[in-house]
């Protein structure tokens, strides 16, 4: 099976551009380079496409060109990533030769010999034969303002993005890539500023029937769709109380549960008239759902029941080859999922506690919200256990967790005392962390204490509770 290929130029993009580079010792890379390239996951076949004619100007020796590539080769394999091949233009444009930059030779050569899939792929560099290049292969070009990239700018002639360097770049691709596996009805994990998100066109029913069977998750239990912009189309209507929320804290952690509109189809609801719906902040998440232009149904990207990811190799622990693209945007900001208020039906109802506190909440709308313990609207994170690890969760109150655990030790258990940082929003970043390191450990029994029950702290216990639920 053909996969999606980034072409990427050398020097100026992945290193330092120090004219015709023939001593490995004096190869600079950028401090984004490896970084960024170990966000890929290994999701793309890597390849460098370098014109290097100071060989044949006799600047410098083709095996000295080949000790440098090799050498950065060498260099991002320790960073655990492979580079394919690296194809070398030793010519120079009077040369007439097949493989200089912009002739696509060198990519119908990785097309032939490893599968590259070209109209998926992406060439990224500081000169505008890159992008050339890109555009005579079918692929998209990046043109980064690294290296030269500031000096030949205005000598650009075919349509391409423009980024700051290598970090962006992948950004971008991964942005891109992400939307393009939605389109295509398959599974995207992306992240949120709360946790990760298992993506599906909310539009294509059965690609939101594969997320449900992918994640584990009943039928009946509603999806969030997330949104870009305007909720026309996704909301039947949106009550006063609805846009105060949304001007206040969107893009941000929260969802407002709405009458459904035409846009969503009933198996992302759950069969429900409702639907839950979010402008997420993560600047990543933004850039998919820009470049997707739709609606994206997402639970978390976990099993279902299970601790939440916040990190992209969460999502590939838990789900391997069940999803189809992972965006690794870093570490979730906030850690706990988003807070869900219901609007469906007259007064607000907060029905999960999350990333925006119910205080704040009640003060944008300048009355109570009330805190239902059981509802006609079914939400995502209502069932009495979720969030769960492998390990058993026992709570404590906080002057006794010490005892509580000798007790379990004392009856042969292995025991981890959760102990999270008393800051409410360091809490809520460290919990999901916490949970997997002890299941990690392979500890039987976790026991915590519960925060405070206001602010963040809310959120981090109803978690808690959850994850201590009968299963």
């Amino acid at each position: 099976m053909k996969r999606p290929a980034i072409f990427l130029d050398r020097d100026g993009t992945l290193i330092e551009d120090r004219g015709h580079l023939g001593d490995p010792a004096q190869a600079v890379f950028y401090p984004e380079t490896a970084p960024a390239l170990r966000r890929l996951g290994g999701q793309f076949l890597l390849f460098i496409v370098t014109n290097q004619n100071g060989v044949a100007k006799g600047l410098t020796r083709l095996e000295d060109v080949r000790r440098v590539n090799e050498h950065v080769a060498a260099v991002l394999a320790r960073e655990g990533i492979e580079i394919r091949e690296i194809y070398t233009c030793p010519h120079q444009r009077s040369d007439g030769c097949a493989c200089i930059k912009p002739k696509p030779f060198f990519l119908r050569k990785a097309e032939a010999e490893h599968g590259a899939d070209l109209p998926r792929s992406f060439v990224v560099g500081d000169h505008p034969a890159d992008v050339e290049l890109a555009a005579n292969a079918g692929a998209r070009g990046i043109y980064v303002l690294t290296g030269h990239g500031e000096k030949h700018r205005a000598e650009l002639r075919v349509p391409c993005a423009v980024e700051p360097g290598i970090s962006a770049a992948v950004d971008r691709i991964g942005a891109e890539r992400a939307a393009g596996v939605l389109r295509s009805g398959g599974l995207a994990a992306f992240p949120t500023e709360t946790v990760y998100g298992l993506g599906a066109d909310a539009e294509n029913e059965e690609a939101v029937r594969r997320l449900f069977r992918a994640k584990g998750r009943p039928t009946g239990h509603p999806l969030i769709v997330h949104v870009g912009g305007p909720l026309e189309g996704w909301a039947a209507e949106v009550p006063p109380a609805a846009r105060t929320l949304a001007e206040r804290f969107w893009p941000g952690p929260l969802t407002l549960v709405l009458r459904r509109g035409a846009r969503v189809p009933q198996v992302v609801t759950g069969g429900q008239d409702t639907v839950g719906l979010r402008v997420p902040a993560h600047p990543l998440a933004r850039a998919m759902l820009a470049a997707f232009g739709g609606g994206v149904a997402a639970p978390s990207a976990n099993r279902f029941g299970k601790v939440s990811p916040t990190t992209a190799a969460h999502v590939r622990e838990d789900l391997g080859t069940d999803v189809d693209f992972v965006l690794d945007g870093g570490p979730c900001a906030v850690g706990v999922e988003s807070t869900i208020v219901d609007l469906s039906s007259g007064a607000p109802a907060l029905l999960r506690p999350g990333g925006v506190p119910l205080e704040a909440i009640e003060e944008a709308l300048g009355e109570r919200v009330a805190v239902p313990a059981a509802t006609a609207v079914r939400a995502p994170g209502r069932l009495g256990s979720h969030y769960a690890p492998r390990a058993e969760v026992v709570l404590a109150a906080p002057a006794e967790l010490e005892e509580r655990a000798r007790e379990l030790r004392s009856a042969g258990r292995s025991v981890r005392v959760l102990r999270l940082p008393e800051s409410e929003t360091d809490a809520a970043r460290e919990l999901y962390r916490s949970l997997r390191e002890a299941d990690a450990e392979g500890v039987e029994v976790v026991v915590a204490a519960l925060p405070p029950d206001s602010g963040l702290g809310r959120a981090v216990a109803d978690r808690l509770r959850k994850a201590a639920g009968r299963r």
